[in-house]
């Protein structure tokens, strides 16, 4: 493959462009699953027994879930050997939220050009996930909720870089990759506003996709957008040590935002081990 000019750079951006702008833009299947989950989730009445069922219907899922399940970071001395014993365990809101994640990397976080990338931007979103439902707990919020808008707030970047491959593959081209990482920042709001509207997520992860770099401006729902926005600066810290120092992250104005005062930041900070082995067993 030949690398490119400034001329082809251009073209591929004003592709992507072009594609949200002609509501082309090819956007990932969510998974039956995931969408039974995120319905049940919102079911007062739904029981154990028919999330077992749902997690049953697919079995590349179901062996991801219980694998996740005996993990280091979940199990306890005795090991689970079903679903039913997994729900048990580990409560049917935390199941879900497992079964959810990996239905979701499964058919997102998926380019194979970019695999290090895609890796890294998986590891951000489940640390953003936890985080979220961490600094919810913390203010004596419900968690719920808290866990997707983490886990789907920079949904656009994986999608973004399957796009552009596509692009290369279509071109028989090869941008660099400091070009591609760059395109993929620019567009990553606005595709991931796209894909979260054609999935009809629930509004708070629509707006929390949106607005979580510009919190204060959210038309709605400004606090869960402001745990996202410190679920996401929390977990690059973690990710991404080099591009966030904790010195630095403990003087966000997001704390003053949510009346976190100085004492108890480091609380959150100090997660960082508990977030960093529930990443490690729903990683890749």
């Amino acid at each position: 493959m030949d690398h490119t000019n400034n001329t082809t750079i251009e073209e591929a951006r004003q592709n992507l462009a072009n594609l949200m702008k002609d509501n082309e833009l090819e956007v990932p299947v969510l998974p039956k699953v995931a969408n039974d989950i995120l319905f049940m989730s919102e079911d007062a009445n739904a029981n154990i027994s028919e999330l077992s069922k749902l997690i049953h219907q697919d079995q590349s899922i179901a062996g991801r879930v219980l694998k996740i399940a005996n993990s280091a970071a979940f199990a306890s001395s005795e090991r689970i050997v079903s679903l039913q014993q997994a729900v048990a365990r580990l409560g049917m809101q935390l199941l879900s939220e497992i079964a959810l994640s990996v239905a979701v990397q499964g058919n997102v976080f998926n380019s194979p050009r970019y695999k290090k990338e895609i890796q890294l931007l998986w590891r951000h979103a489940l640390a953003s996930a936890v985080y979220g439902k961490e600094v919810a707990r913390f203010l004596r919020k419900n968690v719920e909720g808290h866990y997707l808008c983490g886990l789907l707030h920079a949904i656009g970047k994986p999608v973004a870089l399957k796009t552009i491959e596509n692009f290369e593959n279509e071109h028989n081209i090869q941008l660099e990759r400091e070009t591609v990482i760059e395109m993929m920042d620019e567009f990553h709001v606005s595709i991931g506003v796209y894909v979260t509207g054609k999935w009809n997520l629930p509004r708070t992860v629509q707006v929390a996709n949106e607005h979580y770099k510009d919190y204060s401006n959210a038309p709605e729902f400004k606090q869960e957008t402001a745990i996202t926005y410190l679920a996401d600066k929390l977990a690059e810290n973690l990710v991404f040590p080099e591009q966030i120092q904790e010195k630095d992250l403990l003087f966000d104005p997001v704390f003053e935002e949510l009346n976190i005062y100085p004492q108890d930041r480091k609380g959150l900070l100090e997660k960082k081990e508990e977030v960093q082995a529930v990443v490690n067993s729903m990683d890749f």
